[in-house]
């Protein structure tokens, strides 16, 4: 969901075919991509069956950039 930075009023909703999507990061050369990947593990093959798109990583063009995600440098 997008959500107003102003008055927290909900701006968007998007809806995917699948159970369990595991985690959204914003991409592209202006930011404005966002990339949701989602799981595949732990789901029956019924479940599978009905969401064959399980596991697939999505993509969603937006009107507001998004931040990058900060690199994890381990100190060892």
């Amino acid at each position: 969901m997008q959500f107003s930075p102003e008055t927290g009023e909900r701006l968007r909703e998007v809806h995917l075919p699948v159970k369990a999507p595991t985690m959204p990061c914003f991409g592209g050369p202006d930011m404005k991509t966002l990339y949701i990947t989602t799981a595949r593990q732990k789901h029956t093959d019924d479940e599978l069956e009905k969401m064959p798109l399980s596991g697939g990583i999505f993509s969603i063009q937006v009107d507001i950039p998004g931040l990058a995600e900060t690199p994890f440098i381990s100190g060892e």
